[in-house]
């Protein structure tokens, strides 16, 4: 992911909601569904090559890693 939009993402949110602002969140927030798409894509032909059943058991883990910072 892309620290920067990630950061500039937050600081936006603690600005005045303008139209300008939200327009600028919501360009950010589509721009990191398109980062995350394409890390998928890669994840997926990483299966290709280790084994679909070893990415199966990494994407378990990360899971549980998510499941962790939701609770935080």
């Amino acid at each position: 992911m892309n620290t920067e939009l990630i950061v500039l993402y937050k600081q936006l949110e603690k600005m005045e909601q303008t139209k300008e602002v939200l327009q600028l969140k919501e360009q950010i927030k589509e721009r990191i569904y398109q980062q995350l798409r394409m890390n998928f894509l890669d994840v997926i032909g990483a299966g290709r090559v280790i084994g679909y059943e070893e990415l199966q058991q990494e994407l378990n883990k990360a899971i549980e890693l998510l499941e962790i910072q939701i609770k935080i």
